[in-house]
């Protein structure tokens, strides 16, 4: 199943017009792909825990870290109005999801929980097609049927007794 998901995105990646080269952007998307992969599989084991909690301490977290970042680049503080709308906005994007996320990987575990998770990209990539008129090529189909692939492998995968 990785290695057909793999295969599918690298599809995904290729260009058929120009060179084949493994850009600075593509690393980064590799190494977040990988630290999004460590993240999972410790909020598994963290998924017996009160969903509320593990969400209140992942969201101090990456919001110190965001507001760390953004103030690095230059950016400051809205006012109270701004501060307060993007504390609702996070509660219901980040907040919520994160909560139901993490009772489903109680309930089905890391890898059935993201590829579940991972339909995402098939629905955006279905609204593109849907309201803005992007035809998939040849290559995009191949790597739907290798990610399709991937993604039933991982859903229906039976975990061995031992």
């Amino acid at each position: 199943a990785v290695g057909l998901i793999t295969l599918g995105s690298c599809l995904l990646t290729f260009d058929a017009d120009g060179a084949f080269v493994f850009s600075g952007g593509a690393a980064l998307v590799l190494l977040a792909t990988v630290c999004w992969g460590l993240e999972n599989n410790c909020t598994r084991k963290l998924s017996q825990n009160n969903p509320v909690l593990i969400v209140t301490i992942k969201g101090l977290g990456s919001g110190a870290v965001s507001l760390m970042i953004g103030f690095l680049a230059g950016e400051r503080l809205g006012g109270i109005g701004a501060v307060l709308l993007a504390l609702v906005v996070g509660f219901f994007t980040y907040g919520l999801s994160i909560a139901c996320y993490i009772r489903a990987q109680r309930t089905l575990g890391a890898a059935k929980t993201s590829a579940y998770y991972a339909a995402a990209p098939f629905i955006g990539a279905l609204f593109s097609f849907l309201l803005l008129g992007e035809r998939p090529n040849g290559l995009f189909l191949l790597a739907l049927l290798l990610l399709l692939a991937g993604a039933l492998f991982t859903t229906f995968d039976r975990a061995r007794k031992s």
